[in-house]
Formats: structure tokens, C-alpha cells, sequence
């Protein structure tokens, strides 16, 4: 059986065993010798160089070398090569990995108990000569140890675990399991999932396939039957009743038993204090709707719940939010045309809700520098351009960030409006019957999202009889929407922190039939709201979602292109120091602005040294996740396993690293011991020969 070594580099070692033997050999007497006077009258002691040269106990030498060589052996780590017994305890040496589902689908029932024993139960089956991690994973995947055989270390990571607010993602756990067990030297691979095994959570797998060899146990945390009631989602009205705002609470909930569940409790709760108590009944696999009283908001921000009686999963049992007052966009239509012109877009902005439009209409001519004081949006709807203070402070409100629509029609003139509008408006041009039509619309513009997706809403369909031709306009000016001869219909300019809309064509029925299409009214919500830079401040927000907490209150992952300029805008401006206390205590630090929501409820962000809370960020789960099918374990064990499994696990069963071979046979051991009794022999043989020549000296 041939002989290997893990650190052959030691052999050089030996070469150490030739030094002695070398200078001994090498030793001469001086053949002049120098007289010193002061050395006369001293005896001459003769120099026994022969000797020196000779080696006068061959068996002591050699026994003191075979110690230093076996020393030296030993350092070098040599093993045995050869076949392994199939049956070796070193043969199946199995690197294992545990993956342990921790969405909050386990926290049902006594689900995460089993997840648990079922654990342990992985851990004592882990053999001195395995290794094993465990992970834990949801939408996200941790290992919280390094491989060990340690039951003790094993159990220890289990301790305080529990369900978490995220949902099933099988891909992120397995690619970690694969990451790990590709580097694995054991010979045998194993990965047991603990899941419940989530149809809403299987991707197909992400296109992970395990290492050769490796055996996927997959163990099954189900429930023949579930019942479930969660609080899916809340509709929010708002009205302003005699200068106060009221709201009105909406709450869907969804029953996903196969028996219908009757006298549901469903509680509104504002700031700790139970509003409100109804019931109601929801069918086998149904929605049911509860509508509460509605109630008035006070000042500032307030908390928020509605939530049904606590059943078998409690995660979705409640669903939080944070309502505001004032969630209103303040317009001022500066009209130069009559009641007509002005009749059907205050109608529109009177009857929008998300947002709210606080709509004051004046004669431009009536316009003042004050009346810009507390509005995000003016509408100059076809009238001359403002001069004097007037025209400066409508300057001023744009720079400052707010909102600028020109309406073009037969009154106005610009010529005055100086950067806000550097540009040549030309004289009316007709357009015969029946007129014309956007021939151009940029639809990746946020101005005309809300017309992106199909069934949203035809802008061709509008025809416009009359529009005044723009020219002459710089860089800074885009171009939105054309006519379908090529003219400009809807311009855009950013002047400081604000923007200029510009209508070429009425906001009336005199120009074109534009108001009386179905798409007129989301425009003028849409025109109004993208030119106020009006950001929805969501009332709650999903677990793992990232906002932007230091600016408005937007998702910065979304694609929406409003969402990401707010959250492109938080990122440039300077952030405060903030600190989050997430719901379970814990202290965030957000020196960016950007909080990922990581867990269920409110998250309170301050200003470290300040006791008041600076915003408060309801969270709630995925309600996907409240969708307790299973799927069958097979279907991911077949779509992980390798390919070629069966080859793959025979030849890797005879595949043991030179490590754990060494460390098995464990030869440097014995090596050490002999060496020990050779000097121990070598020392006391020294001795008897060092008293034998003393004695006959």
C-alpha cells in the first residue's frame, strides 16, 4: 500500500540528520601550535583528534537519527493510499445541508414545532465523520454556522428562530445549498428541506442543479386540511365635511378554507383605540367587504389597523397603515376666457379623489403675487401672460417648485413670459373638418402613464379644430405629444425646481371635442399631478420592499418613473442621519435614506438626539403568502437533482479527500510515540555510557 504525505515539504528536513556527521568529520587539530608565555609552566593536554573523527557508538547515533527522522515524518502528515471498504465510516463521510423554511407560512398552526423537531432530527443523524450547516430561508437565504459535526453548535443555531415576515422562495436556499456543496471534499452530499412546501413559492427552481452525488430529502410540513382568513387589502375615501376631512375605511377580506366561516369580527383600530367592531360571513374560498362608519382625521399622522380575530396563522390577521390629512393638490385657474372655457376642467378637477383638487378659479386679470402663496399648480388658461410683480412672483412660484400650465388659446400673448416660456406662439391655424389628431405621444413619458397599458384609454381618438403653432423654442424644451401634421401640442420645460406644461390647443369644447372623450378627464388628473410633482405618500408598504424614508414616502424599487425620480432626488440631496426602530425593537441606521422593510408592522424613523418620531412606515406581509397549497415535494427534488445522479454517486462514493484519509488513519500519531520511546531509550543508554567512562577515567 502506497505511502503519501499531506506536507512533504517537511521531508526537506531530513537533510538536517547529515549536519552533525558533517562537522564532526570535518573537525582537525591545528598542526602549529602558537607558545604563549603565559601558558609555560601549564601541562600540555593531548588533543585526541582521532577519536573526533570517528564515530564510537554506531547504535546510539542511529537510534538518536531514527528519532529526529520519525519527528520529521510525522510533521509531513503521511497517509495510506488504497481502496476504501464500501462500508467505511470514512467512506460515507456526507457533507450536509439543512434548509429550513421560515416564511411566515410556517408560523400556522404548529407548524414551525415540526420544523423544528424535524431539525434536530437532521442533526442527530449527522455522524462524526459529517459535517453539516444549517440555513435558513424566505425571500432571502443566511447560513448561521460553519460546517460542523458539533451537535451541540447544530442545536444552538436553532435556538430563538422564528417565522419571519417574508415569503417562500425556494431558489435563493437551494443556490446557497449548491454553493456550499460545491466545494464540499466529503464524499456523499446531502440536502434535506424542511418546507411547507408552498405552491405560490416555486419558481421552477431557478435553474439550480445540485453537485453529482448528492441526495435532495425533502420533508414535507403540511397540513391536510387549513383555514385561513386574512385582511387582503383597505380602501381608503376621503371627503372634506364642513372643512374637515373625513374618512372612509373599506376592508377586503378573503377566506381560503373549503368551509364557508360565519360572524367574522373585523375591528378598525386608530391609534391604539378600538374605532369600531363589525361581523360578517365569507364563503368556502371567498371575499367579503366591510364598510365602517367614517370617521375624522385629526391633525398629523396617525396609526391605523383593521384586523380580524387571531386564527391558526397570525401574520395576516391584521393589516396597518398610516393615514395623513391634507392629501389634496391646491390649483389655481387663472382664466382669461369666460366660464366656458373653464367649465369642463373645473368639473374635472372637482370630482378627483386620489388625489383631491382644491380648485380656486380667478379673471387673470384679478391674479396677484399673493394668491400664489399656498398653491402647487397655477392653470393660465388663454390669457396674456403676467407682467409687473405678478409676472415675477409666477416666476418665483416655478423656481421654487411649483407647477405652471399654460393653456395657448385666441387671448394669450407670451411674449413677457420670458424663461418660463422662451418661445414664438404663431396666429391660430384651422384645421378642416374633422380636424386633426396626436399624431405623436410619448407614452414613456409619467405624464401619459396612466395611458401605457392596453385598454387605458385611445388619445387618437380626440380631434382638435384649432391650435396655436409654437416655435423657436431652445434645448430645454421637450416636445410630449404632436398634432399629426408634425406641430407641437403638449410642451414641457424645467425652470429651477418646477416645471411649464404648455397646451398649444383649449381646455374647452370650442377648439376641440377633447372634453367630451372618456380620456379627459384621467388627462387633466394626470396633467395636474405630474405638474405639482405630486407623489402619492403610500399608506403602507410591503415586506421587502426598499423606501425612500428621507424624502417623500415612495418605493425606490418600483418602476414607475415617478417613483424612481423621488427616489433618484432623495438619493442626490443630502440625508439627515436617521435612525429606524424596526417593529421588533431593533435600532436601524439609515444614512441613505433607503430602509428596507424586513418585518411586519410600523417602523419608526427619528432623528438621533430627538425624541419625536419623524414618519412612521406601516408594513404588512405578502398576502401571497397566505395561500397555503401545497405543492408536491417531488416536483422541486426532480427539478434540483443532477443529472446523471446515480453515476455521479458512485463514483464519489470512493472519492475521499487526502485530508480526511490522513486525519482517519491518523500515522503521525504513532510516529510521535516512537519517536519519544527512541529518546527516552537514546537518554538513559547516554547516561550508563557517560558514568562507564567516568567511572574508568
Amino acid at each position: 500500500m502506497p505511502l503519501a504525505f499531506l506536507a512533504p515539504l517537511f521531508l526537506g528536513a531530513l537533510a538536517a540528520l547529515a549536519v552533525p556527521i558533517i562537522v564532526h568529520l570535518i573537525q582537525r587539530e591545528r598542526k602549529e601550535a602558537q607558545a604563549f608565555p603565559s601558558l609555560m609552566f601549564l601541562s600540555q593536554v593531548p588533543y585526541k583528534s582521532t577519536r573526533r573523527r570517528n564515530i564510537r557508538n554506531v547504535a546510539l547515533f542511529l537510534l538518536r537519527s531514527a528519532a529526529l527522522a520519525l519527528i520529521v515524518l510525522a510533521f509531513a502528515r503521511p497517509w495510506f493510499e488504497g481502496e476504501l471498504d464500501a462500508s467505511s465510516p470514512l467512506a460515507n463521510a456526507t457533507e450536509k445541508v439543512i434548509l429550513v423554511d421560515r416564511s411566515y407560512s410556517m408560523g400556522y398552526s404548529d407548524r414551525w414545532d415540526r420544523a423544528l423537531a424535524a431539525a434536530n432530527g437532521a442533526i442527530d443523524g449527522v455522524g462524526p465523520e459529517d459535517v453539516a450547516t444549517i440555513v435558513f430561508f424566505d425571500g432571502g437565504a443566511m447560513a448561521l454556522n460553519q460546517a460542523t459535526s458539533d451537535h451541540a453548535r447544530l442545536r444552538a443555531t436553532l435556538v430563538g428562530v422564528q417565522p419571519g415576515s417574508g415569503v417562500t422562495r425556494y431558489g435563493p436556499g437551494l443556490k446557497l445549498a449548491q454553493s456550499i456543496l460545491d466545494t464540499s471534499d466529503k464524499p456523499r452530499r446531502q440536502v434535506i428541506v424542511i418546507s411547507d412546501f408552498q405552491r405560490a413559492g416555486w419558481d421552477g427552481g431557478d435553474g439550480v442543479r445540485m453537485p453529482a452525488g448528492t441526495e435532495v430529502t425533502p420533508v414535507a410540513i403540511t397540513d391536510e386540511q387549513t383555514a385561513n382568513i386574512a385582511v387582503a387589502g383597505v380602501t381608503l375615501r376621503r371627503e372634506d365635511i364642513s372643512g374637515r376631512e373625513r374618512v372612509t375605511a373599506i376592508a377586503r377580506l378573503i377566506n381560503t378554507a373549503v368551509d364557508p366561516v360565519a360572524d367574522v369580527r373585523v375591528t378598525l383600530e386608530l391609534n391604539g383605540r378600538d374605532l369600531e367592531t363589525m361581523a360578517t360571513d365569507i364563503g368556502a374560498g371567498d371575499a367579503a367587504t366591510v364598510t365602517f362608519a367614517p370617521f375624522t382625521l385629526a391633525d398629523g399622522s396617525q396609526r391605523g389597523s383593521i384586523r380580524v380575530e387571531t386564527d391558526a396563522l397570525p401574520a395576516d390577521d391584521a393589516f396597518r397603515l398610516v393615514l395623513s390629512p391634507g392629501q389634496a393638490v391646491d390649483v389655481l385657474v387663472a382664466d382669461g376666457g369666460g366660464q366656458r372655457s373653464t367649465l369642463y376642467l373645473e368639473r374635472a378637477l372637482g370630482i378627483g379623489d386620489q388625489p383631491r383638487y382644491r380648485t380656486t378659479t380667478k379673471p387673470a386679470g384679478n391674479v396677484r403675487a399673493a394668491d400664489f402663496e399656498g398653491q402647487e399648480v397655477v392653470i393660465w388658461n388663454d390669457a396674456a401672460f403676467p407682467g409687473g410683480a405678478t409676472g415675477a412672483a409666477l416666476g418665483e412660484f416655478v423656481r421654487a417648485g411649483g407647477g405652471l400650465i399654460l393653456v395657448l388659446g385666441p387671448r394669450g400673448s407670451w411674449e413677457s413670459a420670458g424663461e418660463l416660456f422662451p418661445a414664438t406662439v404663431g396666429r391660430v391655424v384651422d384645421r378642416d373638418d374633422p380636424g386633426g389628431a396626436f399624431g405623436f405621444i410619448d407614452y414613456g413619458h409619467a405624464m401619459f402613464e396612466v395611458f401605457r397599458a392596453p385598454r387605458s384609454g385611445d388619445l387618437s381618438a380626440a380631434r382638435f379644430f384649432r391650435y396655436r403653432p409654437v416655435t423657436g423654442t431652445d434645448a430645454a424644451t421637450e416636445v410630449l405629444a404632436r398634432f399629426d401634421d408634425g406641430a407641437p401640442a403638449i410642451l414641457e420645460r424645467r425652470v429651477g425646481a418646477g416645471r411649464v406644461v404648455v397646451m398649444t390647443s383649449t381646455l374647452d369644447n370650442y377648439w376641440s371635442d377633447l372634453p367630451v372623450q372618456p380620456v379627459f378627464l384621467p388627462m387633466v388628473h394626470q396633467l395636474t399631478r405630474y405638474s405639482a410633482g405630486w407623489v402619492e405618500p403610500s399608506p403602507w408598504f410591503t415586506v421587502g420592499q426598499v423606501v425612500n424614508v428621507a424624502g417623500p414616502a415612495a418605493i425606490v424599487t418600483s418602476t414607475a418613473p415617478e417613483s424612481a425620480e423621488a427616489g433618484a432626488a432623495a438619493t442626490a440631496a443630502p440625508v439627515p442621519d436617521l435612525v429606524a426602530i424596526a417593529p421588533g425593537g431593533d435600532r436601524i441606521k439609515v444614512p441613505t435614506g433607503l430602509l428596507s422593510l424586513e418585518e411586519s408592522g410600523f417602523y419608526e424613523v427619528r432623528t438621533p438626539g430627538s425624541p419625536e418620531v419623524g414618519r412612521v412606515v406601516a408594513v404588512n406581509v405578502d398576502l401571497n403568502e397566505s395561500d397555503l397549497v401545497s405543492m408536491d415535494a417531488q416536483e422541486l427534488v426532480a427539478a434540483v437533482r443532477p443529472r446523471g445522479d446515480a453515476a455521479g454517486r458512485a463514483a464519489d462514493a470512493s472519492r475521499v479527500s487526502p485530508v480526511d484519509r490522513e486525519r482517519r488513519q491518523a500515522v503521525w500519531w504513532y510516529l510521535l510515540i516512537v519517536a519519544f520511546v527512541f529518546l527516552a531509550v537514546e537518554t538513559v543508554w547516554a547516561n550508563r555510557i557517560s558514568r562507564r567512562r567516568t567511572a574508568a577515567g
